[in-house]
């Protein structure tokens, strides 16, 4: 019984003292992006990918971050109702699609006490690019109407992390939502919100 609360009492000290909290983060993850490319004209699509991010903890919990994904090619069907000159012919149209975000901001840390398990939450903005609607106007003729492949993006969210040693984490889940904004109004297609999911492993150092 003795020796048993001794090898309890020595693994809850390990796990205690791998929860890591350093001056500095770099993760590596994959990540699937539940995207809606228009409000009306097509449903979600899921885009598979990853990416990194980049964390300087300014102070024990807070931190800035930098964070950036990219998507593998997809495709998105779009349905259209002509409307001449504009939209020369009804039909669906079948776009392939790839899209890389950039987005930065503050992230907050909260270890739980007496345990490898550490809580964070962010809010990160920037940018996001994809070919999906260029595409689209492409497939369908569409004219008059010009494609910025490159939108506003925010992503609000969190996760949780898991000390396997001082320096080294595993990352189950990280749940976003985020916001993209690619708008022609005129063919219905508005602010994006998206869903994200994302794991891996965070790396890292400093005092």
């Amino acid at each position: 019984m003795r020796n048993l609360q001794i090898v309890l009492l020595a693994l809850t000290c390990f796990i205690a003292g791998s929860a890591f909290a350093q001056k500095a983060e770099v993760s590596i993850d994959g990540s699937l992006l539940v995207f809606y490319p228009a409000k009306t004209l097509t449903g979600a699509r899921n885009l598979y990918g990853g990416g990194g991010s980049f964390v300087y903890n300014f102070r024990p919990h807070v931190g800035i971050k930098s964070e950036f994904q990219g998507y593998l090619s997809s495709t998105a069907d779009f349905h259209v109702t002509a409307n001449p000159p504009t939209v020369p012919a009804s039909g669906t149209f079948e776009s392939h699609m790839n899209m890389f975000t950039y987005l930065f901001g503050p992230q907050l840390s909260f270890p739980v006490p007496h345990s490898n398990v550490r809580i964070y939450g962010q809010a990160l903005f920037g940018g996001a690019y994809t070919n999906v609607y260029s595409n689209f106007f492409k497939a369908a003729s569409i004219t008059g109407v010009s494609a910025s492949n490159n939108g506003f993006a925010m992503a609000f969210g969190g996760g949780v992390d898991l000390g396997i040693t001082e320096h080294v984490a595993f990352r189950p889940v990280q749940l976003d939502y985020v916001r993209t904004r690619y708008q022609w109004q005129a063919l219905g297609i508005n602010n994006q919100n998206n869903v994200r999911y994302e794991a891996g492993v965070v790396f890292a150092w400093g005092e």
